[in-house]
């Protein structure tokens, strides 16, 4: 699914300059982004686990969950997200199915990812 083409028209486009934080791991999370452009790095506990770029999908775990962010996200370069909150989400989720297998792709590829750094 190509998110860009989904979401380059979008009236909640949102700009951050290099080095500004976007979400912060313990605050409360009611949306995530969509990366339009840009680079950013995603840290727990101050350590650089991943980075996401055009494309990529951040903050969608503790939307889902309502629970606090697992992770701080910092740009890395100036970058341009799309802002989706819950009820965008949820309209998402029901009327555009390549979405809702997107999300779940994601998520499986994170719980991978978390197993394997356990096991580290």
């Amino acid at each position: 699914m190509d998110l860009i083409e989904v979401f380059k028209d979008s009236d909640d486009l949102v700009n951050f300059p290099a080095g500004a934080v976007v979400l912060r791991e313990g605050e409360p999370g009611s949306h995530m982004f969509v990366v339009m452009a840009g680079e950013l790095t995603i840290s727990i506990n101050s350590k650089v686990v991943a980075t996401a770029s055009s494309g990529d999908i951040v903050g969608e775990m503790a939307l889902i969950n309502s629970q606090t962010r697992s992770a701080t996200v910092t740009a890395e370069t100036d970058c341009v997200l799309a802002d989706i909150d819950r009820s965008s989400f949820d309209s998402l989720i029901k009327h555009v199915p390549d979405f809702t297998t997107y999300v779940l792709n994601v998520l499986a590829g994170r719980l991978s990812s978390a197993y394997e750094m356990i096991e580290r």
